[in-house]
């Protein structure tokens, strides 16, 4: 299957130390563990950073050839502070690389599936260009939003036009009702998630809720699943959770698998993320062993 993302690459910038970052990098990086033809399209600077992300970008198993490189705006970054529970706030460089991203450069393709999310689209330009890109692709492309949202990219203009191109739409407990806000609505949880999927033909709608586990809205139906045996002492940090999580339902999806074990699936992974060091774990063992063994 091939999965065509769109978005950001970048450094965040940690306590102790840099670490290559962006949710839709992290995305792609858990489906090419999970065994899929990823195309990552983004932007760096022609800097230092930006080298040492191409590097990554193929240390990752990734083609680089699908990251442009801006002749003038630098590579991105975002400021990480935690707090002490491993939570992360950001602090987001602007007018980078990643804000110019290029889509009419790319080649016609199909993906089976294509993922975007909030932050690329924070100027103008960037969801000008982003929605024309989408409009060229078919219909039967699924189109996956990850709400994601970030300082900057909060508004109006950016959720109601991604909710209108939207198959899957992935959102936490937190953005549900800013995205209700957003879109003129009163309605709250289930009722929220309903009319969102009917009022934007949404087809599923997975909801993350930290501590309380996750949610799936799908064919009729909400599918739940409990937190798992994590403990607070085990956890490292709580960065690229959410991305990994995402990504075992984009693939989920896409392989046909039931809602209750995508559900399994994606939270076992969310809470492993959390006990490593990085939003990715380094090696394939873990999700060989997650396919095989879900519960």
């Amino acid at each position: 299957m091939m999965i065509l993302v769109l978005g950001e690459i970048l450094f965040d910038e940690l306590p102790e130390g840099n670490r290559p970052g962006g949710a839709p990098f992290n995305f792609a990086r858990h489906l090419n563990h999970l065994g899929c033809d990823v195309r990552f399209v983004s932007s760096t600077g022609r800097d230092e950073n930006g080298v040492a992300l191409l590097k990554v970008l193929l240390e990752s198993g990734l083609n680089p050839n699908w990251v442009q490189r801006h002749p003038k705006a630098a590579t991105g970054g975002v400021s990480v502070t935690l707090n002490k529970y491993g939570v992360p706030a950001y602090e987001i460089a602007a007018n980078v690389a990643y804000d110019f991203i290029d889509f009419e450069e790319l080649p016609a393709m199909s993906p089976e599936l294509v993922y975007f999310g909030s932050l690329i689209q924070r100027t103008a330009g960037g969801r000008k260009r982003l929605h024309r890109f989408l409009e060229t692709l078919p219909e039967s492309v699924l189109r996956f939003y990850d709400v994601n949202f970030r300082d900057g990219c909060v508004s109006k203009e950016i959720v109601v036009p991604s909710l209108e191109q939207t198959d899957v739409l992935k959102l936490n407990d937190e953005e549900l009702p800013m995205i209700g806000k957003l879109t003129g609505s009163a309605l709250t949880e289930d009722k929220l998630a309903d009319w969102l999927m009917e009022r934007f033909s949404i087809r599923h709608l997975a909801l993350t809720r930290g501590a309380d586990g996750c949610a799936l809205y799908c064919d009729g139906q909400k599918f739940e699943e409990p937190p798992g045996p994590l403990k607070k002492e085990d956890v490292i940090d709580t960065v690229g959770a959410g991305d990994s999580f995402a990504a075992v339902l984009a693939h989920g999806i896409l392989t046909g698998t039931n809602p209750r074990q995508i559900l399994k699936r994606a939270t076992r992974l969310a809470e492993f993320v959390c006990t490593v060091p990085g939003a990715v774990p380094d090696d394939d063992s873990f999700y060989q062993s997650l396919l095989e063994n879900p519960s």
